[in-house]
């Protein structure tokens, strides 16, 4: 028969006695942390396997009202009676996007914009299927002025630094709606700085405007096969005779690249713009001196 000896006994007793001790001294500093405690009661986390610990969800706050760098740079930067003017509405803004547009943004990202190339009948359709969360995101950033503001100039040269504020606020709860704002962006101001009539009237105003059923979203067509949009490239000269890269016209009214009109590749004597709505290609010219 085998037998145990006394030293292993002696060991079991004390890792025993130990343990008996740990569990009494738990007992006890529970019973100082909460007075109704009974020492019949269950202590959390006493045995490995047994615990009622859950974490909880992290929960944003006002993203404009917690970021003291931005707060202080604006309030270093704008002119004190003009920053009181958008203050309000920058901490309201920051509040949306930590809650609503948070909640889209989710969403958005779960169901990303999907290419359908093919119907069933086997007919090229290229269709870009995109979720309802990316069409509020339409609407809402019309609302919210996202493009707008900077071309109202409601606060002179700050409006640019508002809407940017904005944006920055935006940014990390938009879904990635932020890229097709910053194209709609560029598209504005091209056209802004050409100043054709007829342009001006037919897109620049639906680009700019805060009503979500007249409100253009812009695209671009890139200017490089392996990738970017870099219009001092000499590659630029094939590349509008035919090779691009992304076209996602399908999914905006407007879509515009820009070429540059040089001899070499360092000296840019002007950008042709190519802008193309739903139906038309227009063709302009900006000298640049």
């Amino acid at each position: 028969m085998h037998r145990i000896r006394p030293t292993r006994v002696l060991r079991i007793r004390n890792l025993y006695s130990l343990k008996r001790r740990m569990i009494s001294s738990t007992n006890y500093l529970a019973q100082e942390l909460d007075p109704d405690f009974s020492y019949g009661q269950q202590v959390a986390f006493a045995k490995a396997r047994i615990g009622n610990f859950f974490q909880a969800q992290p929960s944003l706050g006002n993203q404009f009202t917690e970021d003291m760098p931005l707060r202080n740079y604006l309030r270093k930067t704008v002119p004190r009676e003009v920053l009181e003017q958008f203050t309000p509405d920058l901490e309201r803004f920051g509040h949306r996007v930590a809650t609503d547009l948070y909640a889209l943004h989710l969403e958005c990202e779960r169901d990303a914009p999907k290419l359908e190339q093919y119907d069933a009948w086997g007919n090229r359709v290229d269709n870009i299927i995109t979720c309802p969360a990316w069409k509020q995101m339409h609407d809402i950033s019309a609302e919210e002025g996202l493009v707008a503001i900077a071309y109202e100039r409601k606060y002179g040269p700050w409006s640019r630094l508002y809407q940017c504020a904005k944006l920055y606020l935006y940014a990390p709860s938009a879904g990635l709606y932020g890229c097709p704002l910053a194209m709609t962006d560029g598209a504005a101001r091209i056209l802004e700085v050409i100043g054709n009539a007829q342009l001006m009237e037919r897109a620049y105003k639906k680009l700019i405007t805060r009503n979500p059923q007249q409100f253009w979203t812009s695209g671009q067509w890139m200017t490089e096969r392996r990738g970017g949009s870099d219009v001092g490239n000499e590659d630029n000269k094939l590349l509008f005779q035919g090779y691009t890269t992304l076209s996602n016209v399908r999914m905006y009214q407007v879509c515009y690249t820009q070429l540059p009109i040089s001899s070499d590749k360092y000296t840019c004597q002007g950008l042709l713009t190519c802008l193309q709505t739903s139906s038309e290609t227009d063709l302009s010219v900006n000298l640049m001196t």
